[in-house]
């Protein structure tokens, strides 16, 4: 399996409903072919370096998956058919990647992150406490 980045544009003045139905659409679309979904994100509207259908500005949504080499045409031909949507890019990041391994990956890297808010939650309180009392040491000087 191969890791993708699809990075899609869509036309600015579609409604929410209808950006979260197409990225439904296209993460089932994925699952379908027997990939897996990474990550979908809507990095919102921006403006574009040129005109594009005579729009200067467009809805970014990043897609980024594992799958087989044949669900990228059927995927580009789903972005070409559907209207909304104004460019997109496929990129391949990765030639060879173990799903079951990558899983495993991205757990252990949620772990630290999880352990690390606790401990700065688990702080907090101790510095708050700390700057109260510096701040009565100089209230009496």
């Amino acid at each position: 399996m191969r890791r993708y980045e699809a990075v899609v544009i869509i036309e600015p003045d579609v409604a929410d409903d209808e950006v979260k139905a197409l990225t439904e659409k296209y993460g089932d679309l994925i699952k379908s072919h027997e990939g897996e979904v990474i990550k979908i994100e809507d990095w919102g509207i921006k403006k574009l370096a040129y005109l594009v259908k005579k729009r200067d500005k467009g809805r970014y949504i990043l897609f980024d998956f594992v799958s087989g080499p044949t669900l990228i045409s059927e995927l580009e031909r789903q972005f070409k058919i559907t209207e909304n949507i104004m460019k997109y890019l496929t990129v391949k990041l990765d030639e060879d990647v173990d799903l079951e391994a990558f899983k495993a990956g991205a757990k252990v890297e949620e772990a630290p992150e999880e352990a690390q808010t606790k401990d700065e939650t688990a702080e907090s309180p101790v510095e708050s406490e700390e700057q109260a009392d510096a701040e009565k040491e100089e209230e009496e000087s």
